[in-house]
């Protein structure tokens, strides 16, 4: 990126790293296993409570990861 009159201005934004991209592999499947949980727990009445509350932990920690440890890995 070049500006008039300036030479070459460095860009602040990362290009998207390998934490990056393994981050959010692995917190879409947390996500969509939590999902699954979510359905699954339905399946089995005498676990449903315990597999709920799996899911739950799961969709939470899918969501957690992108919105708290990633700002604080890129330093956004």
């Amino acid at each position: 990126m070049t500006q008039l009159g300036k030479g070459p201005v460095e860009s602040r934004q990362s290009s998207g790293g390998v934490v990056t991209v393994v981050s959010l592999v692995v917190s879409l499947a947390l996500f969509i296993g939590g999902m699954f949980l979510f359905g699954f727990a339905f399946e089995y009445p005498d676990f449903a409570t315990l597999i709920f509350a799996s899911g739950l932990v799961a969709v939470t920690l899918g969501v957690f990861i992108p919105l708290q440890l990633l700002r604080h890995v890129d330093g956004a």
